[in-house]
């Protein structure tokens, strides 16, 4: 009689394990999901490119000023991503590359001037200009890029004359190459992004990620809500491209 009390306790504590196991896994799959594989994709990708391209062979501008080509991505980046995105893409990338290349000393300036270069093109361009024809989008980006380059120039600036208190000429030198590199990485970005079918192929074939349906909007959504408003979203993406390919 003992041994089958034991069982049958046994048995029920189990049973209830098993059952809170269940419940569980049902609340982690109908958590909601913050952030998309695509949103972690792309974001993860164009860090990744800012990255390589701060190996590329920098130019030489000035006698102490060079031309580093990650700033065509940044700009690209925040072209084609959200702030929050962009932001990792331009700070966190530039950011891995001093610690690769071996500038620690550079990274945190790195982080804070190039998150906010592309976190404030991606936000003038996501939350100020989203009103505006979108035909002249190509204009709304190079004055959205001016304010980015903007806080790169005067970001490194402050850096140097007040944490490490450099010479006049020194700066000045500096200051130039930052300009000239700021012209040329909003010239090629905006080559790649507006001058070819770049984006336009990317949104066509729904490889962009959309921040706000995606991401925002399902905050306050229920799991339900959310699928659905997923399912919507897929809808009317590829009702959007079967359009797109009809003959004119």
């Amino acid at each position: 009689k003992l041994i089958i009390l034991i069982i049958s306790e046994l048995d029920i504590i189990v049973k209830d394990k098993l059952q809170q196991t269940v419940n569980t896994m049902k609340k982690i799959k109908n958590k909601k999901t913050l952030f998309t594989t695509k949103w972690i994709t792309s974001t993860a990708l164009m860090t990744a490119l800012v990255i390589a391209t701060g190996f590329l062979p920098a130019v030489q501008i000035t006698a102490s000023g060079r031309l580093y080509w990650c700033d065509c991505v940044i700009f690209l980046a925040a072209y084609i991503l959200d702030p929050v995105a962009a932001f990792i893409a331009g700070g966190i990338g530039t950011m891995l590359y001093d610690v690769i290349a071996g500038s620690a000393y550079m990274m945190a300036a790195s982080l804070i001037i190039h998150g906010l270069q592309a976190a404030t093109v991606s936000a003038v361009l996501r939350f100020v200009f989203n009103k505006l024809p979108k035909k002249l989008e190509p204009v709304w980006a190079v004055i959205a890029s001016i304010l980015g380059a903007v806080i790169v120039v005067l970001g490194y600036f402050i850096q140097r004359y007040y944490i490490l208190q450099t010479e006049w000429i020194y700066i000045g030198d500096k200051a130039i190459a930052n300009v000239v590199q700021e012209i040329t990485g909003i010239t090629v970005a905006m080559i790649i992004c507006y001058a070819t079918s770049f984006k336009k192929q990317l949104e066509k074939n729904n490889l962009l990620p959309d921040f706000h349906a995606e991401v925002i909007g399902k905050k306050n959504l229920t799991p339900d809500e959310s699928k659905e408003s997923s399912e919507k979203h897929d809808t009317a993406e590829l009702t959007k491209k079967e359009n797109s390919d009809m003959p004119e």
